[in-house]
């Protein structure tokens, strides 16, 4: 006979039920919603908050809390009847799921009390849930006050996304333990059986990846807490794959019918009943309520306040970190060091390594290419064996690393990564949701036109550079010399905002004429007219050089011109200041579309490349000198008047 005694779970199935029909409730009063994983998952999440996640329900910004990351977004209305029973939303929030404004919006947002991420896009949010979990064990190694787990609850739609496969591969090799996923594992899709998609063997899969694995009833909560307690004593990232039904109790359970649709009325009413729950609009159980919330404060009390005292006798410097854990920026002084003769990237380098050693919330990499992009940290690289590196070794991954970069970002760390500008593609839905949640992430991608020569077409980005601009909060640098690219550096780092560094491969020029202290109004006169009649020639990175070569052939023509360097496009629009002449000409190396918010005028690069040399290239392009002297001619003619067609 055992000795155990048996826990009895009684009440804590009356706050799951409660929150499975607050969330159908939720659904049903918006008129749209995803009510199948709301029925199937309540107990895993009853279940973390109730007996795991350490969070403090006065402080939910607590520095030091356990994050929690609901990949599969679609959840959100049982993740809002949670953060409703916490105390950190109110009834009638819960009233307004999908509304405009309301704190409820149909996928989780950060804006929200208690939402760790922006999550809906299947695979972000447990690849990003690994970013965390580099962060804590980051943050861990020097300032012990950072002590923490990352949980994610994510479905079988996250792990079909290849980036969850990237991403995870990283957190195995990292050997990230404080890795716990919750796999809401159901079978179903929203257009049918996962088997229509997908015969995976996962338990196969994770085994390959070294994972802990633990495979239970996800709808048994005692089970649920022991598989939780046990992945906490595992040396690996744990993987706790939870047999559910989709929703459960209504009757359409287990079918994709009740994936992504509001539920019938009387399948609701059928639903309370069987949960012995009051059968009326966003009915809530007090007794439910009190009894959540004092399982969590019993829990958390004690510890929170016993975190606290160690809070009050740290040491300054770990105290000032955490701080700045709330507001990631840096002032940069300014940097002096010889940078001539060598290209734009190892400048960018140079700096970043400079302002690294004063700010030591900067951590980051690049995808295999940190030796082309110039992007490595003196020091160590971020390993299993060595949390204290500040290098991240992301391999051929774009997808995961622009994730993980965001996880590292929520933490509060300044994060960057490279790699060329054509493959900013790959990165590009993790960079949208950067710019969503206003991260401060720096990406730092380079090689940035035809000008890289040999490679082709696959290798010469084109659309790339208007792609990232049309991206809304997203600021997008592209310096011509160092000394733009130093006051990019600090408009970065002086901001906690989502940014793009964009780099030539070759360029080396420095000019004389740059204005440093003028990048923060994203453009600025380069070179000033002479005249009363002239043309305003437009251009930014490499392109200026060709520029103003183009200014001193046309000056030896009587043609006057002004030359306006726009190293960052959004913050002129921002600016407002209008310093681009009615007849002006924009000549670049990329898409067209750039420039012509500015300019009817545009001399730029509007189909795919070649393979050739660089010299070929700008030929074949028709932008070397002769070429674009005469084009600026076709259009305002030796007298520089406006050519009739």
């Amino acid at each position: 006979m055992s000795l155990l005694k048996r826990v009895d779970y009684t009440e804590d199935y009356k706050v799951s039920n409660n929150l499975r029909t607050l969330s159908i409730d939720m659904i049903n009063n918006a008129k749209s919603g995803h009510p199948g994983i709301c029925l199937g998952a309540s107990d895993i999440i009853y279940t973390l908050y109730a007996y795991h996640l350490k969070i403090n329900r006065n402080d939910p910004n607590w520095i030091n809390r356990d994050r929690f990351v609901l990949s599969a977004g679609h959840g959100a209305p049982l993740l809002y009847s949670t953060l409703y029973m916490l105390g950190y939303l109110e009834l009638d929030d819960l009233k307004y799921l999908r509304k405009l404004d309301s704190k409820t919006p149909g996928h989780p947002e950060t804006s929200t009390i208690g939402v760790d991420m922006s999550t809906g896009p299947l695979g972000q949010g447990i690849s990003s849930s690994v970013g965390l979990a580099i962060a804590e064990r980051y943050l861990n190694n020097h300032n012990k006050l950072i002590d923490h787990y990352t949980y994610c609850l994510c479905g079988d739609g996250d792990l079909e996304e290849g980036i969850s496969y990237e991403a995870l591969n990283i957190a195995s090799r990292l050997k990230l333990n404080k890795l716990i996923i919750l796999y809401d594992s159901n079978d179903v899709t929203l257009d049918g059986k996962l088997s229509n998609s997908s015969e995976e063997d996962i338990i196969t899969r994770f085994k390959s990846l070294n994972f802990n694995i633990v495979k239970i009833d996800g709808h048994d909560i005692g089970a649920i807490n022991k598989a939780i307690t046990s992945c906490k004593s595992s040396n690996m990232p744990s993987i706790i794959i939870c047999k559910t039904t989709i929703g459960k109790y209504s009757v359409n359970e287990g079918l994709n019918t009740v994936h992504g649709k509001p539920l019938a009325e009387e399948d609701i009413s059928s639903i309370k009943q069987k949960l012995d729950i009051y059968d009326g609009a966003f009915a809530v159980s007090q007794d439910s309520v009190d009894y959540f919330r004092d399982r969590i404060d019993s829990r958390m009390n004690l510890e929170y306040k016993e975190w606290l005292k160690r809070y009050n006798i740290a040491k300054p410097n770990l105290i000032e970190e955490l701080e700045l854990l709330n507001n990631p920026i840096y002032e940069i002084k300014d940097i002096d060091f010889p940078y001539k003769d060598i290209s734009l990237r190892e400048v960018s380098g140079t700096i970043l390594n400079t302002i690294s050693k004063e700010f030591n919330l900067i951590i980051g990499g690049s995808c295999d290419l940190s030796s082309s992009c110039k992007t490595v940290i003196d020091g160590n690289k971020f390993e299993a064996n060595n949390y204290s590196g500040r290098n991240i070794d992301f391999g051929i991954r774009e997808h995961a690393m622009g994730a993980i970069l965001n996880g590292l970002a929520l933490h509060g760390l300044r994060p960057f990564g490279s790699t060329f500008l054509v493959f900013s593609d790959y990165v590009k839905p993790a960079i949208r949701l950067s710019s969503l949640m206003n991260l401060g992430v720096t990406y730092i991608f380079t090689h940035d036109s035809f000008t890289v020569g040999e490679d082709g077409a696959t290798h010469h980005p084109i659309e790339q550079l208007m792609s990232l601009e049309l991206i809304p909060n997203l600021y997008v640098y592209r310096p011509f010399d160092a000394n733009e690219l130093i006051s990019c550096y600090k408009e970065i780092y002086q901001n906690n905002r989502p940014s793009v560094l964009v780099l030539p491969r070759e360029s080396k020029e420095i000019s004389e004429l740059t204005k440093s202290n003028k990048v923060n109004e994203g453009a600025y006169i380069l070179k000033k007219e002479e005249t009363d009649n002239f043309i305003t020639l437009i251009g930014n990175g490499e392109e200026l050089g060709l520029i103003l070569k183009v200014s001193d052939r046309l000056k030896e023509l009587d043609i006057d011109t002004r030359i306006v360097s726009m190293p960052c496009r959004k913050l002129y629009i921002e600016n407002d200041k209008n310093i681009i002449s009615e007849k002006s000409v924009a000549i670049t190396y990329t898409s067209s579309e750039y420039y012509y918010r500015f300019t009817k005028n545009v001399l730029g690069v509007d189909t795919f490349s070649k393979s050739g040399t660089k010299d070929e290239l700008v030929t074949y392009f028709e932008k070397d000198l002769d070429n674009v002297v005469n084009k600026i001619l076709s259009i305002y003619g030796e007298n520089n008047e406006k050519k009739e067609n």
